[in-house]
């Protein structure tokens, strides 16, 4: 929020909407992981995780969602709930049917999506804001997993939005 804020305040560059956009749609996601944590439904992330019984996975997937901006290891995220990796590996596998450096990767990307879809932000900004170290990795794992570059998703998605006018 105080991110959101400064950019308004700011407005120091060009892209300072896109970048006000992005903090915002991250405010909307952190609100949605909460209402779900209530109870509620979460749209993109399977509905598995929205079920979890599991408090060392709970509090894995937590961990996840809230450094995912971080150059965040495995051995972080067992540091974070208080069990050894096999165990939550495990867990992981049997509950959401990947690893906790998959699920990583997963939420990464699904951030980036939005951030592609509703903002003008570089690919080098988002492939950064989402905890990506380099660019090209990100340009990689986005396509191993979407089948298309970040730019050609951006590209779609904006002429979804305006063919849905």
């Amino acid at each position: 929020f105080s991110k959101l804020s400064e950019e308004l305040e700011e407005q120091s560059d060009w892209y300072w909407s896109c970048r006000s956009r992005s903090y915002f749609i991250e405010i909307m996601l952190l609100l949605e992981r909460i209402y779900c944590s209530m109870g509620g439904r979460y749209v993109e992330v399977t509905d598995e995780v929205d079920e979890l019984d599991n408090t060392f996975l709970k509090q894995a997937v937590s961990f996840i969602e809230n450094h995912y901006r971080e150059p965040i290891t495995l051995q972080d995220i067992v540091r974070s709930c208080s069990i050894n990796h096999s165990s939550l590996t495990a867990l992981f596998k049997s509950e959401l049917g990947i690893t906790p450096v998959a699920y990583l990767w997963h939420y990464r990307l699904m951030i980036s999506k939005k951030l592609l879809e509703f903002t003008n932000l570089p690919v080098k900004e988002v492939a950064r804001r989402c905890g990506f170290k380099t660019v090209q990795h990100f340009s990689r794992k986005f396509e191993e997993q979407l089948g298309l570059s970040p730019a050609v998703f951006r590209m779609q998605a904006i002429a979804r939005r305006k063919a849905s006018f």
